[in-house]
């Protein structure tokens, strides 16, 4: 869940509540995965017996004998959008007739991919309607991930039409673009209207990656278009600095829209930085509390800096290694924060991170790059590639005669010594800290900046607990 109020009621009511609350979803509630066994019971309705299958199909006008029909129900695995959507097709395209659902269902063998099935039904709806206003919808409808409000799909229909998507919609007179959503309706391809929400357009998650990926893979520009639209339209609505995570949505949106048109520049220092982070003081992660969130538009911008479909041509837009090196240490960050401290990808940010670092000249944050590679080796790996990374730290610490660094490296070399003394009592080593350089830490300290103001410490996530079947478990 996106919403932290909505994370908190679920939790609660997965502990606590003995009624009942009822979620409907195609993906699992990550929120309420620790009592699934117990209180929060999960059903799979995603496949259909073969009598409820024929009921659907019937119930969508469709005719034919009961065998045959329980036949095609099977034929697609009981899928329900799939018997949706081939009921409301044979009903329009072949009077209801089930003996013709063979030329969709011959497509089927051997391919078990998620959603196939609905998948070449949607195929036999583009066939049928062919190129026009409505797979210019359902293609746009792609752009969301819920329902998409009415203002936000007019940003998008306004003035000049978008090559190649929106030149059929432009001029439509009122009653035209309510037949275009009937017929969108009919074929199931469209959710019926909200009554409390007028204008808004829903489908269904299948039917919107479906036609979505279409758009992106097939229509590049006309994607990046309608994203650099629907980023200039969420910027209108959130107010600046925003104080709660309702309010700042829209910023959250702008931040994506931005970095799929190819705003990066843009979207990085206009929207993420100020309005999201708030500099260096995390606001959307330690005030929100929505680090799962932020996590998502650090990792947003890092796939978009470290290869995607999404380039950018324009230089203004593109990220400076300051700025890649800004988010590959967010992204890491987050990464420990919310999947622990043996996070792989963590792991890969902080050693793509390094040399940048080491370009950049900034000693502060290479240490806290190893200072990360050291955690994951601690975790996962064997105690000598652990040691390599601790004695990195510490000739770095002596190269750079900064205290914060000393200290830090001290510590690194203090953990890893109380490893080797459990796990080699006889072996000695130059990482080893002895008690004059242990007391050499205690005037530096005093003299080293705040915990807060230090970068080897404000980069540092929350502690995190270590796995009982980790390495150092082991050896402890």
């Amino acid at each position: 869940m996106r919403d932290p109020s909505m994370q908190a009621l679920l939790r609660e009511l997965a502990a606590f509540n003995k009624g009942l609350c009822v979620i409907t979803t195609r993906t699992q509630v990550a929120d309420i995965a620790d009592h699934e066994q117990t209180s929060a019971l999960r059903r799979d309705l995603e496949h259909l017996s073969s009598d409820a299958g024929e009921q659907l199909l019937r119930a969508l006008g469709v005719e034919g004998d009961e065998a045959e029909m329980r036949i095609a129900s099977d034929e697609f695995s009981g899928h329900c959008l799939a018997l949706t959507l081939l009921g409301s097709y044979l009903t329009d395209a072949y009077n209801g007739d089930i003996r013709r659902r063979k030329e969709v269902s011959e497509h089927l063998a051997d391919d078990v991919r998620q959603g196939v099935h609905a998948r070449k039904v949607m195929e036999s709806n583009e066939s049928w309607f062919g190129e026009g206003p409505e797979l210019s919808v359902l293609r746009m409808l792609g752009l969301f991930d819920r329902p998409a409000e009415q203002r936000a799909f007019e940003a998008l229909l306004k003035p000049p039409a978008i090559c190649g998507l929106t030149e059929s919609l432009t001029d439509l007179s009122p009653i035209k673009w309510r037949t275009l959503l009937g017929r969108l309706r009919r074929a199931r391809l469209l959710a019926g209207e909200d009554s409390s929400n007028p204008g808004q357009l829903d489908t269904h998650p299948l039917v919107r990656e479906y036609f979505g990926e279409q758009l992106r893979s097939q229509q590049t520009e006309a994607w990046k278009e309608c994203n650099r639209r629907l980023y200039e339209y969420y910027r209108t609505l959130a107010p600046q600095l925003p104080d709660s995570f309702t309010v700042m949505e829209p910023q959250f949106l702008a931040a994506i829209c931005g970095c799929n048109a190819g705003l990066l520049h843009e979207a990085l220092h206009e929207v993420y930085i100020p309005q999201i982070q708030r500099g260096d003081s995390y606001f959307a992660a330690k005030v929100l509390g929505v680090r799962s969130v932020a996590f998502g538009f650090s990792a947003l911008f890092r796939t978009r800096t470290l290869g995607s479909p999404v380039e950018t041509t324009n230089e203004r837009q593109s990220l400076t290694p300051e700025d890649q090196l800004f988010i590959l240490m967010q992204a890491a960050l987050y990464l420990t924060a919310t999947r622990g401290l043996g996070a792989a990808e963590a792991r890969i940010c902080y050693e793509r991170a390094e040399p940048l670092c080491q370009a950049l000249g900034r000693p502060l944050l290479l240490c806290v790059a190893l200072i990360g590679q050291w955690r994951y080796s601690l975790i996962t790996d064997k105690l000598t590639a652990t040691t390599q990374i601790a004695e990195r730290i510490h000739s770095l610490a002596q190269e750079q005669n900064d205290a914060a660094l000393t200290i830090a490296a001290y510590r690194v070399c203090l953990v890893r010594s109380c490893i080797l003394a459990i796990s080699r009592p006889h072996t000695s080593t130059r990482c080893r800290p002895s008690r004059s350089g242990a007391r050499e830490t205690f005037p530096l300290i005093r003299k080293t900046p705040t915990r807060q103001s230090s970068p080897v410490y404000a980069m540092e996530p929350c502690p995190s607990g270590i796995s009982e079947r980790s390495p150092l478990a082991k050896r402890l």
